[in-house]
């Protein structure tokens, strides 16, 4: 715990901007001045959704997994706002009537599909706002503003709670059809990992690995390193952790995959070729035994 409450005081979200180009592509000259603008939003989930595809087709798991997790959890965040809207005012029987079949419907479960993304907490924050809740309104505002990926003109979505009802549905109708075609080729594992507004932070969450590990808990320190990694995958000691994490808990298969992902990254950092070599000791050590 110390070591996390040390850290706390340290963080800066300066996640890694070369993965991101498709977050902070030149935006073009139309764009409303008062925020980030619906087309110029899909247009963002759109690209990753693309990365996404690209690392995966390259098998770069967990490279993957970020991007189509932030396509995912961005897309769906606006979704439920939508729906929360609606529901608002006075569609459904009740809200769970109205969100039948919508795959996830509370903000945690969403923004553990990708921590980076700033618009869980964002949308969270607006549906706050607009029930006069100002409180946790400002709070879920200012969490996403502290993300890396938050839009550099804002964000300003308030507009919708006045927008005409067809338009909402059809708006509703459009990000389950984005979310249809991220879901289908991207299935996220969820761990119920406590949400925190630190959790963009690759330092938090390979501090939070490291006590886990310290604990013996090695199976739970799997958790936060394998976010890590999916926030920062250029960062090695982010991979250190996560295949640290694995080797301890017997979990050899995830850990070599992650050692050779880490390795496409960074093929001549010292520390992975160590464990490289280590694994390819064992290996052989395994295959003299049998």
């Amino acid at each position: 715990m110390i070591k996390k409450i040390a850290l706390l005081a340290l963080i800066v979200f300066t996640l890694a901007a070369a993965l991101l180009s498709c977050m902070t592509a030149e935006k073009p000259e139309e764009m409303k001045a008062e925020g980030l603008s619906k087309t110029e939003f899909l247009e963002i989930v759109s690209q990753c959704e693309k990365y996404g595809k690209k690392f995966d087709d390259l098998l770069m798991e967990e490279t993957a997994a970020y991007f189509y997790g932030f396509a995912g959890a961005s897309v769906s965040a606006m979704r439920l706002a939508v729906e929360k809207i609606l529901w608002l005012r006075g569609e459904g029987d009740d809200f769970d009537s109205l969100t039948e079949g919508s795959r996830y419907k509370d903000w945690n479960t969403i923004a553990e599909i990708c921590y980076a993304s700033p618009y869980p907490y964002y949308f969270e924050g607006m549906i706050h706002e607009m029930q006069g809740e100002s409180d946790a309104a400002r709070s879920c505002y200012v969490n996403a503003a502290m993300m890396y990926n938050y839009p550099e003109k804002g964000l300003d979505f308030y507009y919708l709670k006045n927008a005409p009802i067809s338009e909402l549905y059809d708006l509703r109708g459009e990000l389950c059809g984005y979310e249809d075609r991220i879901y289908g080729e991207y299935r996220p594992t969820l761990y119920g990992y406590e949400r925190t507004p630190y959790n963009s932070s690759p330092e938090y969450l390979c501090a939070d690995a490291t006590e886990l590990l310290d604990a013996g808990r090695y199976d739970e320190a799997m958790i936060p390193a394998v976010y890590a990694v999916r926030i920062r995958p250029t960062e090695p000691e982010c991979w250190i952790c996560a295949i640290t994490a694995a080797s301890y808990a017997n979990e050899a298969y995830k850990a070599t995959k992650w050692l050779e992902e880490a390795l496409r990254y960074n093929p001549d950092h010292e520390g992975l070729k160590a464990l490289a070599s280590s694994f390819a000791d064992i290996n052989e050590q395994s295959g003299g035994e049998e």
